[in-house]
């Protein structure tokens, strides 16, 4: 009899759980962390180039993302994310270690990404769900270095803009969200165009 009843109650948990999905299968979500493996790679070739030596304070601005998925079944959503990093740093007329150098200007670094998405979900309970993804699109990566007043570049620039695009990726080793089925909060890993650690929230509709 017991048996019977907690069976019934588990079958009709399950029904409410795919209920909740099959009706609300969009979701919409923010988010913002701390360091992609993109941003690494810049630093990393920015900092080879002749040009590192005159340069000095790096202010990263952070990673911050804006997410749309459609349920397609309990394990499987699909969709798309933008994605925006920003970094500056200054200038000089010198070297690092030279006392006489001059602050000529800022360059801000700005890193977009939009991508197709697709998340995986293997732990799922009505409030908490474990996941993994992949995204794949484009990318691209804009310098504006601004000069401050007698301080140009080579060709006699002030304020030059370079855009470079690329192919953009990102790979989600895991992924946890958790909450209501209308609101939700997250925390995930990333390898590629977003934060290596990041948070979001989010909603269902």
């Amino acid at each position: 009899m017991m048996a019977a009843v907690l069976g019934s109650a588990s079958l009709m948990a399950q029904e409410v759980q795919t209920a909740h999905w099959e009706n609300q299968r969009n979701s919409l979500s923010i988010s913002a962390g701390y360091v992609s493996g993109v941003f690494f790679s810049k630093l990393i070739i920015a900092w080879i180039g002749p040009a590192a030596s005159h340069a000095r304070k790096t202010d990263y601005y952070g990673s911050y993302g804006l997410q749309y998925h459609y349920q397609v079944n309990s394990w499987c959503r699909v969709g798309a994310k933008f994605n925006w990093e920003g970094e500056d740093y200054d200038m000089w007329t010198g070297k690092k270690d030279d006392e006489t150098a001059v602050k000529k200007g800022v360059t801000f670094g700005h890193t977009l990404s939009l991508v197709a998405s697709a998340q995986f979900t293997y732990f799922n309970r009505e409030h908490v769900q474990i996941y993994s993804g992949l995204d794949a699109g484009v990318g691209t990566y804009i310098s504006d270095v601004k000069y401050l007043p007698g301080y140009a570049d080579s060709d006699g620039n002030t304020h030059p803009v370079k855009t470079t695009w690329l192919p953009a990726f990102n790979i989600t080793p895991i992924g946890v969200a958790f909450g209501s089925w209308r609101v939700f909060g997250f925390v995930e890993t990333n390898i590629g165009y977003e934060a290596f650690a990041k948070v979001g929230l989010g909603v269902h509709f």
